[in-house]
């Protein structure tokens, strides 16, 4: 019995993370517990991830394998890097290959308005189910896989003599000098520009939608322009970075930084002050071949306990909360929603960046922004 896996496209690994993705690919392809043979008469189901690495592990024993152990279905598991362009090929093509899909909510949100995606009925998870579910988890074409953190992650012995704990420490070069990682996005970096300069999470948003808040922000990321490594959209690069020591801090998944301090005994630590809450859905493009079988895919990763299987491989957390009766006491500790991790949360507030004006203002400014020079740190050091 057989799971392909495809992988369309990986950015920039580096050579050591080609060799893990090429172990766990052919861990999954050789080995019998894991492969699964086409059924007479059924197509194969197609299941896309946007992770690499350690999270498509977990996604394929949490998830994938149980299910075809279950339904005695073909599963195809595919690799993509975000975003809706081949959604949006797909389904206008009037050519869809992909059955089911994770996505990020503000995609998905984009995507619905666009009509890309399949309607879902939250009726299928049960009536007890929608109350249990996080707010925004469930919207009108998505049902919530994952809650993440992005958060500041940073290798210690690059800072020796003090060692970083707060979010405004990310935008001190005199205290904490060196380069930062930093995504090629608005989003979560205006925030925490604003959060470091003293602005009240809950006020975050209200001063964004004025000018001088934006203003206010842009001079927090004037003060680390010169340093910053932009990061592309890998979850992998920033794991990288931190390796090579061609930052000393960056902003990160939680997930993929715990799995390397906990699986790989890496030395690399996390500030956990003023991170940002995300969440990963799943979706059905419009028009799926496998669409009641698309659906009942999702029901099935959407029970608790195969949610709280999926954290207990990777330290991302659940987004229905009776999953966390099922969490090893080990790895709940590790969770972004966990008690002693929740803190000063910034939750990412995505119906303003899709529907607000300013927004579309900020967007426009801040690829100008980084476009100008200095826009990428000048390395001191022998590479």
């Amino acid at each position: 019995m057989r799971i392909e896996m495809k992988h369309s496209s990986i950015l920039k690994k580096t050579r050591l993370e080609r060799i893990g993705l090429f172990a766990i690919v052919t861990f999954f392809v050789f080995t019998g517990s894991l492969q699964a043979e086409p059924i007479a008469g059924k197509p194969p189901l197609t299941v896309v991830s946007r992770g690499a690495g350690a999270y498509t592990k977990s996604q394929m024993l949490a998830f994938v394998n149980p299910y075809r152990q279950m339904k005695n279905r073909w599963v195809n598991v595919e690799h993509y890097n975000g975003g809706l362009e081949q959604i949006r090929t797909q389904v206008r093509s009037l050519n869809v290959k992909w059955d089911v899909a994770e996505i990020e909510i503000a995609d998905a949100i984009r995507a619905c308005k666009e009509g890309l995606l399949e309607k879902i009925d939250h009726a299928v998870l049960g009536k007890s189910a929608v109350d249990d579910f996080y707010p925004e988890a469930l919207q009108d074409c998505a049902v919530g896989e994952i809650i993440y953190a992005t958060v500041i992650a940073y290798n210690p012995d690059e800072l020796p003599a003090e060692k970083p704990s707060s979010l405004s420490d990310f935008f001190n070069l005199k205290r904490f000098p060196g380069a930062r990682g930093m995504r090629k996005s608005p989003v979560v970096n205006l925030e925490w520009a604003l959060m470091a300069d003293g602005v009240p999470v809950d006020q975050v948003y209200q001063g964004l939608s004025t000018d001088s808040g934006v203003n206010r922000a842009f001079k927090v990321l004037d003060r680390i322009k010169k340093n910053i490594v932009w990061l592309e959209d890998d979850p992998l690069q920033p794991l990288a970075l931190l390796r090579s020591k061609k930052v000393v801090m960056t902003s990160a998944y939680s997930g993929g930084i715990l799995d390397a301090i906990r699986n790989r005994n890496e030395d690399l630590a996390i500030v956990w002050d003023s991170r940002a809450w995300d969440m990963v859905v799943w979706v059905i493009p419009k028009g799926a071949v496998n669409l009641k079988e698309a659906m009942d895919f999702i029901v099935f990763a959407s029970d608790p306990k195969r949610m709280a299987a999926h954290a207990n491989y990777i330290s991302y957390a659940p987004v229905r909360k009776s999953a966390m009766a099922f969490i090893d006491d080990s790895v709940r500790k590790y969770l972004p929603t966990t008690s002693k991790n929740v803190g000063n949360i910034l939750r990412i507030d995505h119906k303003w960046w899709i529907t607000n004006k300013q927004a579309t203002k900020i967007a426009a400014r801040f690829a100008q922004w980084r476009a100008e020079k200095p826009w990428r740190y000048q390395f001191d050091r022998q590479n």
